[in-house]
Protein backbone atom coordinates (compact mmCIF):
# COMPACT_ATOMS: atom_id res chain seq x y z
CA UNK A 1 0.00 0.00 0.00
CA UNK A 2 2.83 1.99 0.45
CA UNK A 3 4.48 1.51 -2.17
CA UNK A 4 1.31 2.48 -4.31
CA UNK A 5 1.06 5.43 -2.69
CA UNK A 6 4.59 6.48 -3.14
CA UNK A 7 4.13 5.31 -6.53
CA UNK A 8 1.07 8.39 -7.27
CA UNK A 9 3.22 11.20 -5.32
CA UNK A 10 6.29 10.15 -7.66
CA UNK A 11 3.69 10.27 -10.97
CA UNK A 12 1.83 13.72 -9.68
CA UNK A 13 5.00 15.51 -8.98
CA UNK A 14 6.43 14.34 -12.41
CA UNK A 15 2.99 15.50 -14.09
CA UNK A 16 3.38 18.74 -11.88
CA UNK A 17 7.31 19.23 -12.86
CA UNK A 18 6.47 18.45 -16.60
CA UNK A 19 3.31 20.64 -16.70
CA UNK A 20 5.97 23.73 -14.99
CA UNK A 21 8.41 23.33 -17.19
CA UNK A 22 5.71 23.32 -20.49
CA UNK A 23 4.18 26.61 -19.13
CA UNK A 24 7.12 28.45 -18.04
CA UNK A 25 8.33 27.32 -21.27
CA UNK A 26 5.64 28.74 -22.84
CA UNK A 27 5.41 32.38 -21.54
CA UNK A 28 9.44 32.24 -21.51
CA UNK A 29 8.77 32.63 -25.34
CA UNK A 30 7.63 35.99 -24.98
CA UNK A 31 10.23 39.10 -24.68
CA UNK A 32 10.11 40.61 -21.37
CA UNK A 33 10.50 43.99 -22.59
CA UNK A 34 7.64 44.55 -25.38
CA UNK A 35 4.09 44.34 -24.99
CA UNK A 36 2.86 40.96 -26.57
CA UNK A 37 1.61 40.80 -29.67
CA UNK A 38 -2.27 40.68 -30.37
CA UNK A 39 -2.49 43.30 -28.23
CA UNK A 40 -4.48 46.97 -28.64
CA UNK A 41 -5.28 50.18 -27.27
CA UNK A 42 -8.46 51.28 -28.93
CA UNK A 43 -7.93 50.77 -32.79
CA UNK A 44 -4.02 50.76 -32.30
CA UNK A 45 -1.92 47.88 -32.82
CA UNK A 46 0.99 47.90 -29.90
CA UNK A 47 1.72 44.33 -30.53
CA UNK A 48 5.51 44.08 -30.40
CA UNK A 49 6.41 47.41 -29.10
CA UNK A 50 7.88 48.79 -26.12
CA UNK A 51 6.62 50.85 -23.69
CA UNK A 52 7.81 54.21 -25.08
CA UNK A 53 7.16 52.95 -28.99
CA UNK A 54 3.61 52.12 -27.44
CA UNK A 55 3.28 55.68 -26.05
CA UNK A 56 4.75 57.70 -29.31
CA UNK A 57 2.36 55.34 -31.20
CA UNK A 58 -0.12 56.66 -29.07
CA UNK A 59 0.85 60.57 -29.52
CA UNK A 60 0.49 60.19 -33.44
CA UNK A 61 -3.09 58.85 -33.46
CA UNK A 62 -4.25 61.45 -31.19
CA UNK A 63 -2.82 63.92 -33.33
CA UNK A 64 -4.17 62.49 -36.63
CA UNK A 65 -7.67 62.03 -34.45
CA UNK A 66 -7.27 65.82 -33.62
CA UNK A 67 -7.65 66.12 -37.04
CA UNK A 68 -10.81 64.85 -37.39
CA UNK A 69 -14.48 66.62 -37.40
CA UNK A 70 -17.12 66.74 -36.20
CA UNK A 71 -20.24 68.17 -37.50
CA UNK A 72 -22.85 69.69 -34.49
CA UNK A 73 -25.78 70.03 -35.84
CA UNK A 74 -29.12 71.72 -34.16
CA UNK A 75 -31.96 70.42 -36.21
CA UNK A 76 -31.49 71.83 -40.01
CA UNK A 77 -28.27 73.96 -39.40
CA UNK A 78 -24.97 72.86 -38.43
CA UNK A 79 -21.80 74.13 -37.44
CA UNK A 80 -18.87 72.26 -38.16
CA UNK A 81 -15.05 71.57 -35.74
CA UNK A 82 -11.99 69.75 -35.46
CA UNK A 83 -11.63 68.19 -32.40
CA UNK A 84 -8.33 69.56 -31.72
CA UNK A 85 -10.60 73.12 -31.28
CA UNK A 86 -12.40 70.85 -28.41
CA UNK A 87 -9.27 70.41 -27.17
CA UNK A 88 -8.72 66.26 -27.38
CA UNK A 89 -6.66 64.49 -25.54
CA UNK A 90 -6.05 61.23 -23.56
CA UNK A 91 -6.52 60.61 -19.57
CA UNK A 92 -3.73 58.75 -18.58
CA UNK A 93 -2.52 57.17 -21.65
CA UNK A 94 0.65 56.10 -19.55
CA UNK A 95 -1.55 54.13 -17.42
CA UNK A 96 -3.34 52.32 -20.36
CA UNK A 97 0.39 51.48 -22.20
CA UNK A 98 1.34 50.15 -18.79
CA UNK A 99 -1.66 47.99 -18.43
CA UNK A 100 -1.10 46.33 -22.00
CA UNK A 101 2.51 45.97 -20.89
CA UNK A 102 2.05 43.90 -17.93
CA UNK A 103 -0.71 42.07 -19.64
CA UNK A 104 0.44 38.51 -20.12
CA UNK A 105 3.80 38.93 -17.93
CA UNK A 106 1.87 39.41 -14.35
CA UNK A 107 0.28 37.31 -11.65
CA UNK A 108 1.02 33.68 -11.47
CA UNK A 109 2.63 31.47 -13.90
CA UNK A 110 -1.04 29.57 -14.96
CA UNK A 111 -2.82 33.30 -15.21
CA UNK A 112 0.04 34.28 -17.91
CA UNK A 113 -0.43 30.96 -19.40
CA UNK A 114 -4.56 31.61 -19.78
CA UNK A 115 -3.66 35.37 -20.39
CA UNK A 116 -1.15 34.66 -23.52
CA UNK A 117 -3.64 31.42 -24.59
CA UNK A 118 -6.42 33.59 -24.81
CA UNK A 119 -4.00 36.15 -26.62
CA UNK A 120 -3.52 33.71 -29.48
CA UNK A 121 -7.08 33.11 -30.14
CA UNK A 122 -8.67 36.77 -30.54
CA UNK A 123 -7.15 40.50 -29.24
CA UNK A 124 -7.10 42.24 -26.61
CA UNK A 125 -7.98 45.70 -26.84
CA UNK A 126 -7.96 48.68 -23.54
CA UNK A 127 -9.71 51.78 -24.28
CA UNK A 128 -8.43 55.20 -24.97
CA UNK A 129 -10.40 56.70 -22.68
CA UNK A 130 -10.41 60.12 -24.53
CA UNK A 131 -10.96 63.71 -22.80
CA UNK A 132 -12.31 67.22 -24.42
CA UNK A 133 -11.17 70.74 -22.87
CA UNK A 134 -14.29 71.76 -20.73
CA UNK A 135 -13.23 75.61 -21.09
CA UNK A 136 -12.72 74.90 -25.23
CA UNK A 137 -15.84 73.00 -25.87
CA UNK A 138 -18.26 75.53 -23.60
CA UNK A 139 -16.18 78.85 -25.76
CA UNK A 140 -17.15 77.07 -29.00
CA UNK A 141 -20.61 75.83 -28.53
CA UNK A 142 -21.40 79.01 -27.06
CA UNK A 143 -19.76 81.40 -30.04
CA UNK A 144 -20.33 78.70 -32.53
CA UNK A 145 -23.16 76.68 -32.02
CA UNK A 146 -25.60 78.74 -29.24
CA UNK A 147 -26.46 81.19 -31.90
CA UNK A 148 -28.09 78.46 -33.97
CA UNK A 149 -30.75 77.94 -31.40
CA UNK A 150 -34.20 79.51 -31.99
CA UNK A 151 -33.83 81.06 -28.85
CA UNK A 152 -36.21 83.07 -26.10
CA UNK A 153 -36.49 86.41 -27.17
CA UNK A 154 -37.79 89.10 -24.20
CA UNK A 155 -40.39 91.58 -24.38
CA UNK A 156 -39.14 94.76 -25.87
CA UNK A 157 -40.13 98.05 -25.54
CA UNK A 158 -39.86 101.38 -27.36
CA UNK A 159 -40.91 104.82 -27.05
CA UNK A 160 -43.01 106.40 -30.04
CA UNK A 161 -45.10 109.52 -29.69
CA UNK A 162 -44.38 109.96 -26.35
CA UNK A 163 -46.28 106.79 -25.12
CA UNK A 164 -44.51 103.66 -24.67
CA UNK A 165 -45.27 100.21 -27.18
CA UNK A 166 -44.59 96.85 -25.69
CA UNK A 167 -43.93 93.78 -27.78
CA UNK A 168 -44.60 90.80 -26.13
CA UNK A 169 -41.84 87.68 -25.02
CA UNK A 170 -41.75 84.39 -26.81
CA UNK A 171 -40.80 80.90 -25.45
CA UNK A 172 -37.18 79.72 -26.68
CA UNK A 173 -34.55 77.22 -27.17
CA UNK A 174 -30.50 76.84 -26.37
CA UNK A 175 -28.44 74.35 -26.38
CA UNK A 176 -27.54 72.38 -23.09
CA UNK A 177 -23.63 72.62 -23.18
CA UNK A 178 -23.10 70.28 -20.41
CA UNK A 179 -25.35 67.57 -22.21
CA UNK A 180 -23.75 67.89 -25.33
CA UNK A 181 -20.42 68.15 -24.07
CA UNK A 182 -21.21 64.46 -22.73
CA UNK A 183 -22.58 63.78 -25.82
CA UNK A 184 -19.53 64.32 -27.82
CA UNK A 185 -17.39 62.72 -25.15
CA UNK A 186 -19.18 59.56 -24.96
CA UNK A 187 -19.21 59.19 -28.79
CA UNK A 188 -15.40 59.13 -28.91
CA UNK A 189 -15.42 56.96 -25.87
CA UNK A 190 -17.89 54.27 -27.44
CA UNK A 191 -15.89 52.78 -30.44
CA UNK A 192 -14.98 55.82 -32.12
CA UNK A 193 -13.43 55.25 -35.79
CA UNK A 194 -10.65 58.22 -35.77
CA UNK A 195 -13.04 59.71 -38.82
CA UNK A 196 -15.15 62.79 -39.14
CA UNK A 197 -19.14 62.10 -37.46
CA UNK A 198 -21.88 64.58 -37.42
CA UNK A 199 -23.58 64.51 -33.65
CA UNK A 200 -27.14 66.33 -32.58
CA UNK A 201 -26.81 68.92 -29.93
CA UNK A 202 -28.57 68.84 -26.80
CA UNK A 203 -31.20 71.70 -26.62
CA UNK A 204 -33.14 72.65 -23.56
CA UNK A 205 -36.31 75.21 -22.82
CA UNK A 206 -35.23 78.71 -22.41
CA UNK A 207 -37.29 81.43 -20.85
CA UNK A 208 -37.23 84.97 -21.33
CA UNK A 209 -35.95 86.93 -18.89
CA UNK A 210 -38.08 90.08 -19.49
CA UNK A 211 -41.88 89.37 -19.61
CA UNK A 212 -44.74 91.81 -20.90
CA UNK A 213 -46.03 92.26 -17.58
CA UNK A 214 -42.54 93.41 -16.55
CA UNK A 215 -42.28 96.03 -19.12
CA UNK A 216 -46.28 97.81 -18.07
CA UNK A 217 -44.34 99.12 -14.67
CA UNK A 218 -42.09 101.25 -17.21
CA UNK A 219 -44.35 104.27 -17.19
CA UNK A 220 -42.15 107.05 -15.05
CA UNK A 221 -39.16 109.65 -15.54
CA UNK A 222 -37.23 108.43 -13.40
CA UNK A 223 -34.25 111.16 -13.99
CA UNK A 224 -32.29 112.56 -17.39
CA UNK A 225 -30.27 115.21 -18.07
CA UNK A 226 -28.57 116.66 -21.32
CA UNK A 227 -25.60 118.64 -22.46
CA UNK A 228 -24.55 120.82 -25.61
CA UNK A 229 -23.65 118.05 -28.41
CA UNK A 230 -21.98 120.64 -30.85
CA UNK A 231 -20.74 120.54 -33.86
CA UNK A 232 -17.98 119.39 -36.12
CA UNK A 233 -16.89 115.73 -36.10
CA UNK A 234 -17.64 114.80 -33.12
CA UNK A 235 -21.64 115.05 -33.56
CA UNK A 236 -21.13 112.20 -35.96
CA UNK A 237 -19.55 110.47 -33.04
CA UNK A 238 -21.93 111.46 -29.97
CA UNK A 239 -25.18 110.32 -32.47
CA UNK A 240 -23.45 106.92 -32.95
CA UNK A 241 -23.42 106.53 -29.10
CA UNK A 242 -26.07 107.50 -27.86
CA UNK A 243 -28.39 105.75 -30.40
CA UNK A 244 -26.36 102.36 -29.49
CA UNK A 245 -27.42 103.00 -25.88
CA UNK A 246 -31.02 104.74 -26.54
CA UNK A 247 -33.98 101.96 -25.84
CA UNK A 248 -31.65 99.62 -23.07
CA UNK A 249 -34.01 97.69 -20.96
CA UNK A 250 -32.52 97.20 -17.37
CA UNK A 251 -33.87 93.77 -16.02
CA UNK A 252 -33.96 94.58 -11.87
CA UNK A 253 -30.27 94.02 -10.87
CA UNK A 254 -29.00 94.02 -14.27
CA UNK A 255 -25.64 95.75 -15.03
CA UNK A 256 -24.48 97.71 -17.86
CA UNK A 257 -21.14 98.37 -19.56
CA UNK A 258 -21.05 101.79 -21.50
CA UNK A 259 -18.00 100.65 -22.95
CA UNK A 260 -19.20 97.22 -24.16
CA UNK A 261 -22.72 98.75 -25.83
CA UNK A 262 -20.77 101.89 -27.68
CA UNK A 263 -17.01 99.94 -28.39
CA UNK A 264 -15.54 99.28 -30.68
CA UNK A 265 -14.56 102.96 -32.25
CA UNK A 266 -13.75 102.53 -35.72
CA UNK A 267 -15.09 103.65 -39.30
CA UNK A 268 -17.08 100.12 -39.77
CA UNK A 269 -19.26 100.97 -36.57
CA UNK A 270 -20.00 104.80 -37.27
CA UNK A 271 -17.43 106.75 -35.91
CA UNK A 272 -15.28 108.98 -37.02
CA UNK A 273 -11.92 111.00 -36.05
CA UNK A 274 -12.60 113.60 -33.76
CA UNK A 275 -10.57 115.41 -30.68
CA UNK A 276 -10.02 113.13 -27.69
CA UNK A 277 -7.53 113.47 -24.56
CA UNK A 278 -4.00 111.32 -24.80
CA UNK A 279 -1.23 112.05 -23.07
CA UNK A 280 -2.05 115.52 -21.61
CA UNK A 281 -3.22 116.87 -25.52
CA UNK A 282 -5.70 116.56 -27.50
CA UNK A 283 -5.66 114.20 -30.33
CA UNK A 284 -7.37 112.58 -32.98
CA UNK A 285 -8.93 109.82 -32.36
CA UNK A 286 -11.95 107.45 -33.51
CA UNK A 287 -14.83 107.95 -31.06
CA UNK A 288 -13.48 110.97 -29.95
CA UNK A 289 -16.44 112.58 -28.01
CA UNK A 290 -17.91 109.84 -27.06
CA UNK A 291 -16.86 110.22 -22.94
CA UNK A 292 -19.90 113.20 -23.63
CA UNK A 293 -22.59 110.72 -24.20
CA UNK A 294 -21.67 108.60 -21.30
CA UNK A 295 -21.25 111.33 -18.76
CA UNK A 296 -24.62 112.80 -19.42
CA UNK A 297 -26.04 109.32 -19.14
CA UNK A 298 -24.01 109.42 -15.83
CA UNK A 299 -25.74 112.28 -14.51
CA UNK A 300 -29.19 110.78 -15.89
CA UNK A 301 -28.51 107.65 -13.90
CA UNK A 302 -27.37 110.01 -10.93
CA UNK A 303 -31.06 111.40 -10.85
CA UNK A 304 -32.58 108.45 -11.17
CA UNK A 305 -30.97 107.00 -8.34
CA UNK A 306 -29.57 103.92 -10.09
CA UNK A 307 -26.32 102.32 -8.77
CA UNK A 308 -23.41 103.49 -10.15
CA UNK A 309 -20.73 100.43 -9.96
CA UNK A 310 -17.81 102.14 -12.11
CA UNK A 311 -16.68 105.89 -12.84
CA UNK A 312 -13.50 107.54 -13.82
CA UNK A 313 -13.13 111.60 -14.04
CA UNK A 314 -11.10 112.24 -16.90
CA UNK A 315 -7.11 113.00 -16.95
CA UNK A 316 -8.28 116.50 -17.60
CA UNK A 317 -10.82 119.01 -17.39
CA UNK A 318 -13.58 118.86 -19.80
CA UNK A 319 -15.69 122.15 -20.50
CA UNK A 320 -19.56 121.00 -20.93
CA UNK A 321 -19.73 119.77 -17.33
CA UNK A 322 -18.16 120.74 -13.75
CA UNK A 323 -15.71 118.70 -12.31
CA UNK A 324 -16.71 115.46 -11.03
CA UNK A 325 -20.18 115.37 -12.72
CA UNK A 326 -18.36 113.20 -15.75
CA UNK A 327 -17.56 110.00 -16.40
CA UNK A 328 -15.20 109.24 -18.81
CA UNK A 329 -14.38 106.43 -21.48
CA UNK A 330 -11.03 104.98 -22.26
CA UNK A 331 -10.86 101.64 -23.79
CA UNK A 332 -10.58 98.24 -21.86
CA UNK A 333 -8.92 101.29 -18.77
CA UNK A 334 -12.05 103.55 -17.84
CA UNK A 335 -15.61 102.43 -18.65
CA UNK A 336 -18.56 103.98 -17.03
CA UNK A 337 -20.95 101.07 -15.26
CA UNK A 338 -24.24 101.17 -13.71
CA UNK A 339 -26.97 98.68 -11.98
CA UNK A 340 -30.82 99.00 -11.75
CA UNK A 341 -31.23 98.64 -8.37
CA UNK A 342 -34.99 98.89 -8.31
CA UNK A 343 -37.26 95.51 -8.45
CA UNK A 344 -38.82 96.38 -11.93
CA UNK A 345 -37.21 97.11 -15.19
CA UNK A 346 -35.80 100.82 -16.42
CA UNK A 347 -35.58 102.13 -20.07
CA UNK A 348 -33.04 104.10 -20.98
CA UNK A 349 -34.19 106.93 -23.75
CA UNK A 350 -31.09 108.44 -25.45
CA UNK A 351 -31.31 111.40 -28.58
CA UNK A 352 -30.02 114.78 -29.90
CA UNK A 353 -32.82 116.82 -30.29
CA UNK A 354 -33.09 120.04 -32.81
CA UNK A 355 -31.73 122.44 -31.21
CA UNK A 356 -28.44 119.95 -30.70
CA UNK A 357 -28.67 118.98 -26.85
CA UNK A 358 -28.17 115.41 -25.97
CA UNK A 359 -30.30 113.76 -23.52
CA UNK A 360 -31.03 110.87 -21.89
CA UNK A 361 -33.83 109.90 -20.29
CA UNK A 362 -34.62 107.02 -17.87
CA UNK A 363 -38.14 105.88 -17.15
CA UNK A 364 -39.12 102.65 -15.00
CA UNK A 365 -41.55 102.86 -11.67
CA UNK A 366 -40.85 105.11 -9.43
CA UNK A 367 -41.11 103.79 -5.38
CA UNK A 368 -39.13 106.75 -4.31
CA UNK A 369 -41.42 108.77 -1.45
CA UNK A 370 -43.47 111.32 -3.15
CA UNK A 371 -41.92 114.81 -2.06
CA UNK A 372 -38.08 113.58 -2.55
CA UNK A 373 -35.81 115.65 -5.01
CA UNK A 374 -32.22 115.01 -5.45
CA UNK A 375 -29.60 117.70 -6.32
CA UNK A 376 -26.10 117.29 -7.37
CA UNK A 377 -23.31 119.85 -6.52
CA UNK A 378 -19.74 120.47 -7.76
CA UNK A 379 -16.97 122.05 -5.43
CA UNK A 380 -13.52 122.28 -6.68
CA UNK A 381 -11.55 121.73 -3.40
CA UNK A 382 -8.43 122.60 -5.22
CA UNK A 383 -6.74 124.59 -7.99
CA UNK A 384 -3.13 124.46 -9.77
CA UNK A 385 -2.36 126.58 -12.47
CA UNK A 386 -0.86 125.66 -15.45
CA UNK A 387 2.68 126.97 -16.86
CA UNK A 388 5.00 126.62 -19.64
CA UNK A 389 7.35 123.99 -20.59
CA UNK A 390 10.09 125.45 -23.07
CA UNK A 391 11.18 122.56 -26.03
CA UNK A 392 14.35 122.97 -28.25
CA UNK A 393 13.71 122.70 -31.90
CA UNK A 394 16.19 121.97 -33.92
CA UNK A 395 15.11 122.18 -36.91
CA UNK A 396 13.32 125.64 -36.60
CA UNK A 397 15.15 129.06 -36.90
CA UNK A 398 16.83 130.60 -34.23
CA UNK A 399 14.29 132.63 -31.97
CA UNK A 400 11.22 131.37 -33.47
CA UNK A 401 8.45 130.41 -31.30
CA UNK A 402 5.91 127.87 -31.85
CA UNK A 403 2.75 127.09 -29.65
CA UNK A 404 1.68 123.55 -29.09
CA UNK A 405 -0.35 121.27 -26.66
CA UNK A 406 -3.31 122.15 -24.73
CA UNK A 407 -3.03 124.18 -21.48
CA UNK A 408 -5.39 122.79 -19.00
CA UNK A 409 -5.48 123.91 -15.29
CA UNK A 410 -5.19 121.35 -12.70
CA UNK A 411 -8.03 120.49 -10.18
CA UNK A 412 -8.99 118.11 -7.44
CA UNK A 413 -12.69 118.35 -6.95
CA UNK A 414 -15.72 116.42 -5.17
CA UNK A 415 -19.52 115.76 -5.97
CA UNK A 416 -22.03 116.58 -3.36
CA UNK A 417 -25.24 114.61 -3.63
CA UNK A 418 -28.30 116.70 -1.44
CA UNK A 419 -31.39 114.67 -0.67
CA UNK A 420 -34.16 117.01 0.02
CA UNK A 421 -38.13 115.83 1.52
CA UNK A 422 -40.33 118.43 0.86
CA UNK A 423 -38.25 121.24 0.09
CA UNK A 424 -36.29 120.37 3.14
CA UNK A 425 -32.53 119.22 3.40
CA UNK A 426 -32.35 115.64 5.24
CA UNK A 427 -28.95 114.59 3.85
CA UNK A 428 -25.51 115.98 2.13
CA UNK A 429 -23.30 113.23 0.87
CA UNK A 430 -19.77 113.20 -1.43
CA UNK A 431 -20.44 110.80 -3.93
CA UNK A 432 -17.19 110.91 -5.63
CA UNK A 433 -14.01 112.89 -5.68
CA UNK A 434 -11.89 113.90 -9.10
CA UNK A 435 -8.55 114.77 -9.76
CA UNK A 436 -8.04 116.87 -12.95
CA UNK A 437 -4.53 116.89 -14.28
CA UNK A 438 -2.49 120.22 -14.99
CA UNK A 439 -0.88 120.44 -18.82
CA UNK A 440 1.44 123.12 -19.45
CA UNK A 441 1.56 125.33 -22.47
CA UNK A 442 4.63 124.33 -24.27
CA UNK A 443 6.50 126.59 -26.46
CA UNK A 444 9.06 124.83 -29.10
CA UNK A 445 11.67 126.88 -29.54
CA UNK A 446 14.02 126.97 -32.88
CA UNK A 447 17.68 127.10 -32.76
CA UNK A 448 18.40 126.01 -36.14
CA UNK A 449 21.88 128.28 -37.13
CA UNK A 450 25.08 128.05 -39.36
CA UNK A 451 26.53 129.35 -36.26
CA UNK A 452 26.94 127.06 -33.30
CA UNK A 453 28.07 128.98 -30.75
CA UNK A 454 24.41 131.45 -31.24
CA UNK A 455 22.99 128.04 -31.02
CA UNK A 456 24.48 126.92 -27.90
CA UNK A 457 23.34 130.17 -26.16
CA UNK A 458 19.92 129.89 -26.51
CA UNK A 459 20.04 125.87 -26.20
CA UNK A 460 21.52 126.52 -22.94
CA UNK A 461 18.72 129.35 -21.93
CA UNK A 462 16.20 126.78 -22.89
CA UNK A 463 17.32 124.29 -20.12
CA UNK A 464 16.91 127.28 -17.41
CA UNK A 465 13.00 127.12 -18.32
CA UNK A 466 13.18 130.76 -17.86
CA UNK A 467 11.06 133.11 -20.10
CA UNK A 468 13.81 136.56 -20.08
CA UNK A 469 16.87 134.68 -19.92
CA UNK A 470 15.51 132.34 -23.02
CA UNK A 471 14.54 135.93 -24.87
CA UNK A 472 17.30 137.72 -23.63
CA UNK A 473 19.82 134.52 -25.20
CA UNK A 474 17.73 134.55 -28.30
CA UNK A 475 18.75 138.79 -29.05
CA UNK A 476 22.27 137.79 -28.39
CA UNK A 477 22.42 134.96 -30.54
CA UNK A 478 21.02 136.97 -33.40
CA UNK A 479 23.33 139.51 -32.73
CA UNK A 480 26.34 136.96 -33.26
CA UNK A 481 24.99 135.61 -36.76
Amino acid sequence: MQVLFGLLLFCSILVLSVSYVCLHSFVSKYPADKICKNIFIGSADISGMTVKEAEAEMDKLLESGRQATVTLQVGKQEEAASLEELGLGYRDIKKQVKAAFVYGKAGSLWQRFWQLRELSREKKVFKENYTLSKKQVKKLLEERVVPLTDHAQNASIERKGGKFVITGEKQGKTVDIDKSAAAILAHLNGGWNQKDFALEMVQKEEKPTVKSDDLKTVKDEMGSYSTDAGGGERLQNLKTGVEKLDGTVLAPGEEISVYDVTAPYDKEHGYVAAGSYENGKVVETYGGGICQVSTTLYNAVLYAELEVTERYPHSMLVTYIDPSRDAAIAGDVKDFKFKNSYDTPVYIEGGIDGDGQLKFTIYGKDTRKKGRTVEYESEVTATEEYGRTYKEDRDAPLGSMKYEGSPHTGKTARLWKIVKQDGKEVSRDVINNSTYSKSNEIIMVGTACDNGTASGIVSGAIATQDGEKINAAISKARAME
